[in-house]
């Protein structure tokens, strides 16, 4: 079914009364802001809070064992708020960061403490939360993990309050940042969204030996929107591209934050030295996309002075070499691994900038059907969503303890085996495909025109090599998702889109390798409207069952998620 697009649909029908926004700091689209946004105007007033390591309950020659209790508690997102109600491990928000080994065997004991009566409203129509399903329900997933799929985290395999599962973690794969978020079926969005994610830090020889930052000049960076009521509490109101709200508890297609959180607090500050800082960014938000820049301009509305940056890792692991940057794009469950030197910035502030569209790419990428090579198209803006243009900063204004700058790393890419297209011994293709009713709101998204509970159609020889090519035709952008492997990103390629309404699939243009940022390992990876994706994996490991979806968390509840099976 390859139907007009909700954004299609609304362009053509949309009123020409719509505005362009004018710059603002953080809430520039907002013609009236409420009293928990206007504050905000003021500045960046709280410092940013690095999430606490968990110790572990036993760590002896046969392993290490964690409790991590899911639990309800009080978070202060900022010094002008009352406390928010959240839902996180061990009551945090948001959850404590976990350093493992390479080849340590770590087992956590996670345990659902929750009360039986969710934070927000539940659309009962969607697969898997349909009555008498119970409300509140959890199961851990350690995003980027190689483990059994009994360990994995299968949106099925949820347990109540009251209940507990532990799960075993060899850490065979590589030195990477990874995340551990809740993943029950048909409500992911809503317990991710009341807090439920946290680090997971896997150390190797390898990285030790390349002597990056460590230590209090390493700083973990989660990237979230969130919107808050008058009184400090969490609202989750997702919203069609009309912008027309939805009654509580109505899945819509995507949740767009209004307010810029990282590490759990509302436009913070840190205070760092003249030296070079390694900052491990994730993108943990429902559906909202990060392009980053390191901006010395004191206002929004400045020309941008932006300092270059290092990407010198991706999902996982580091790249083979470190790539030079001013800007960096981050979908949901993204990460990227940068070196900022801040020597240059002495007494400065330097200003963590965002200047990607909401949604993403923007809301007339999709409507190509008509439109001349090289015609202007015109883009409608989303009058509910502000673009969240300012999100933390960094002042320079610390005494350095010693002359360190940004020093040229040698990488040793030994460990890092590129794949050949040829390696391959099956090729699978998948097609995103968006349904909508009569007034052109979606009803769900697919992937080959399937929902999570057909019945499983992808099964995978274990050792295979296999290139996966995801084909979108929505107008959205979609960051892919496998559980089991860490993958790499072959190139992306158009097609006719409008052969492929007729079955064919015709791909149009030169195909393009992945950015050099892109050209590591990766467990998640962006494919833009009209595009074709190809990566490449070695299904190594464990046998079993997993699931591949999209991370766009709205998406993923309903339902862009699809099992395979991988056996001997």
């Amino acid at each position: 079914m390859f139907s007009i697009s909700r954004r299609q649909f609304l362009r053509k029908t949309a009123s020409a009364g719509f505005a362009m926004a004018l710059p603002g700091r953080v809430f520039s689209q907002n013609k009236k802001p409420s009293d928990t946004e206007a504050f905000l105007r003021f500045g960046f007033v709280n410092e940013l809070k690095i999430p606490k390591t968990l110790s572990p309950s036993r760590r002896d020659k046969h392993g290490t064992v964690y409790h991590l209790r899911m639990q309800e508690g009080m978070h202060s997102m900022h010094s002008s708020l009352p406390a928010t109600r959240v839902w996180g491990y061990e009551g945090m928000y948001p959850g404590p960061s976990i350093e493992a080994a390479q080849g340590e065997r770590v087992e956590i004991v996670w345990e659902n403490l929750l009360p039986t009566t969710h934070i927000f409203k539940i659309d009962r129509h969607i697969h898997g939360a349909m009555a008498p399903t119970p409300e509140v329900r959890t199961v851990p997933h350690l995003h980027g993990m190689r483990t059994t799929s009994k360990s994995d985290g299968l949106p099925e395999e949820w347990f109540v309050p009251g209940k507990k599962v532990r799960y075993t973690y060899k850490n065979e794969q590589r030195a990477a940042m990874l995340w551990y978020h809740d993943h029950a079926v048909g409500i992911t969005r809503l317990n991710v969204y009341a807090g439920l994610s946290g680090l997971y830090f896997l150390r190797d020889e390898e990285e030790k030996k390349i002597g990056l930052p460590s230590g209090e000049y390493e700083i973990p960076l989660i990237l979230q929107d969130r919107t808050l009521d008058e009184h400090g509490q969490l609202v989750y109101d997702p919203a069609f591209d009309d912008g027309v709200a939805l009654a509580p508890g109505i899945w819509g297609p995507e949740f767009l934050g209004k307010l810029p959180v990282v590490n759990g607090t509302i436009c913070p500050f840190a205070n760092v030295e003249p030296r070079t800082y390694r900052l491990r960014i994730l993108n943990a938000s429902n559906s909202r996309f990060f392009r980053l820049q390191f901006n010395l301009s004191q206002r929004a509305t400045d020309i941008p002075d932006l300092i270059n940056m290092q990407q010198i890792g991706s999902d996982g692991g580091l790249l083979p070499k470190p790539v030079l940057l001013n800007q960096v794009l981050v979908g949901p469950a993204e990460r990227v691994d940068l070196l900022v030197d801040f020597t240059k910035a002495e007494g400065k502030t330097v200003t963590v900038t965002n200047d990607a569209e909401a949604p993403f790419p923007d809301w007339g990428m999709g409507d190509m059907e008509g439109v001349e090579e090289g015609s202007p198209i015109e883009v409608i803006p989303r009058p509910d969503v502000p673009r969240l243009d300012e999100l933390m900063q960094f002042r320079v204004v610390l005494p350095r303890k010693d002359a360190a700058g940004m020093k040229g790393l040698k990488i040793d890419t030994s460990s890092f085996i590129r794949f050949k297209e040829s390696d391959a011994v099956r090729s699978r293709d998948f097609v995103l495909t968006e349904h909508m009713d009569k007034d052109g709101k979606s009803l769900g998204v697919r992937i080959n025109e399937k929902g999570y509970d057909d019945p499983v159609t992808e099964i995978v020889k274990l050792g295979s090599v296999e290139t996966w090519r995801f084909i979108n035709t929505t107008a959205d952008a979609h960051p892919m998702h496998i559980h089991l492997v860490q993958f790499q990103i072959l190139h992306r390629q158009g097609f006719d889109h409008i052969a492929m309404r007729g079955g064919s699939l015709k791909p149009i243009g030169t195909p393009r390798p992945p950015d050099d940022g892109e050209a590591g390992w990766k467990d998640t990876a962006v494919v833009l409207p009209n595009e074709m994706l190809t990566i490449i994996a070695r299904f190594e490991g464990y046998e079993g069952k997993f699931v591949f979806h999209c991370h766009m968390l709205e998406h993923e509840d309903n339902d862009m998620m699809r099992p395979f099976v991988v056996v001997k």
